[in-house]
């Protein structure tokens, strides 16, 4: 793999013109994978392998996985906080089968709903939400295809149409109203329809309960906002206000994009809330909002899923036709832009300039144009001292972006996530 951080490549799992892959650049293909976070763990875990817990998610989810295995390390030596293991199992990670990746990610998920169960367990093997934490380092340490790169960091399912909402992230929500002119066979009803009234801007913040708001200012609101008459669930919201009911705080956010909306001139009010907006999912555990999210695609109220023991979960639709769309923020050329989730490092060139791939890779000739593209991501390493690993921004090694060509694009195709750094130099110039 070439210098840098990650590389990206379309020759894995032994087979050419598959991916794009982006891959880190530290792992060495075919080779044993395993990631080491800092931090999660709970006060007297004791160190060794971790049994992990059968957990319940909707079917074909199974209740267990062997894909991801954990671990508690030695203290001794280690950086100031303690640190786990995860193991993960070689051939699925390495191979370019469309059946095994489905396998892994799958496996992936039931690894997260188990990592969850070990912070409630009796005696609790991990710190609260620690789950989001190694779940986070792993999307950022596997090597994935580029379709597979918001799956992990998100829970991105372009099938169910949903994604989760993290700190971080702002979502923007279109508001669109229904106007009514005239009555069946009036002059004016052919204005009847849904319009476009306004967008608005909700930063997701995360309170220190472990619970998400959405924006830090209502968050801290006691003893907080309450309905006349109260909410009920699902619930038909209105505008920003039921979006911080009191009752609604959850650990999980999703948004879910419905198959079906209204068309624009409709004039049936009849339907249920999840034909006409997008739908808001919270609940307390990843299980829960599983649960949530297959009984919205499947046509059904999110209601009375949770699990024993959990809060209700939420469900919030609008009385409008409302779409919602996430954001997150990227820095572009030292300044920071607000851009939709999905949007590759192609499209934010294109902000600027339309060269082909090849004009873009560094070193090359016919262009001026010398593309560079940066991630955070914590040092993957073994803890063998006292030294706390690192937590920098690095290179993804583009220089081979045109050739790296697949049904997914070429490299430079790769979806950003949040904080990515993209600069443009251009030789010569000052």
């Amino acid at each position: 793999m070439p210098a840098g951080q990650y590389g990206v490549t379309s020759s894995f799992g032994g087979q050419t013109a598959v991916g794009p892959y982006l891959v880190p650049s530290a792992l060495t293909a075919g080779s044993a994978v395993s990631i080491f976070v800092v931090g999660p763990v709970a006060p007297n875990a004791p160190a060794g392998s971790v049994t992990l817990p059968s957990v319940t998610l909707p079917t074909p989810a199974p209740t267990t996985q062997s894909v991801f295995a954990l671990s508690i390390m030695n203290a001794a030596g280690q950086s100031p906080l303690p640190a786990v293991k995860v193991d993960v199992a070689q051939a699925p990670v390495w191979s370019a089968d469309d059946t095994q990746r489905g396998d892994m990610l799958l496996a992936f998920k039931v690894f997260r709903a188990q990592l969850e169960a070990l912070e409630a367990a009796g005696t609790p093997v991990l710190l609260p939400g620690a789950s989001d934490l190694i779940v986070n380092r792993l999307a950022a340490a596997l090597p994935l295809r580029f379709d597979e790169i918001l799956r992990y960091y998100y829970c991105f399912d372009p099938g169910m149409q949903s994604i989760d909402l993290l700190p971080g992230m702002s979502l923007r929500i279109d508001w669109a109203g229904y106007q009514y002119c005239d009555g069946p066979g009036g002059g004016g009803a052919g204005l009847n329809g849904f319009t476009t009234t306004g967008a608005s801007h909700f930063e997701i913040v995360r309170r220190p309960d472990r619970t998400l708001a959405f924006d830090g200012y209502s968050a801290q609101f006691s003893p907080g906002i309450t309905l006349q008459p109260p909410a009920a669930c699902p619930l038909s919201a209105g505008g920003p206000v039921d979006l911080q009911l009191q009752g609604n705080a959850r650990r999980h956010l999703r948004l879910v994009w419905p198959n079906n909306f209204a068309g624009a001139g409709s004039v049936d009010n009849n339907g249920s809330s999840n034909q006409l907006s997008c739908v808001l999912l919270g609940a307390d555990t990843f299980a829960d909002i599983e649960a949530a999210t297959a009984a919205i695609a499947g046509g059904q109220p999110a209601c009375g899923l949770q699990a024993q023991g959990n809060n209700p979960i939420v469900s919030i639709a609008f009385t409008s036709r409302v779409t919602m769309v996430p954001e997150i923020w990227v820095w572009m050329m030292g300044a920071p832009q607000r851009v939709p989730l999905g949007i590759s490092v192609r499209n934010l060139v294109q902000r600027f300039a339309d060269p082909i791939a090849y004009q873009m890779q560094a070193g090359v000739p016919t262009s001026n144009l010398q593309l560079g593209i940066q991630r955070w991501a914590q040092q993957n390493a073994p803890p063998i001292n006292s030294t706390m690993p690192t937590f920098n921004i690095g290179q993804i090694d583009l220089s081979k972006g045109a050739t790296a060509t697949g049904p997914l694009g070429d490299g430079f195709d790769t979806p950003l996530i949040k904080g990515d750094y993209l600069t443009i130099f251009l030789p010569g110039n000052s």
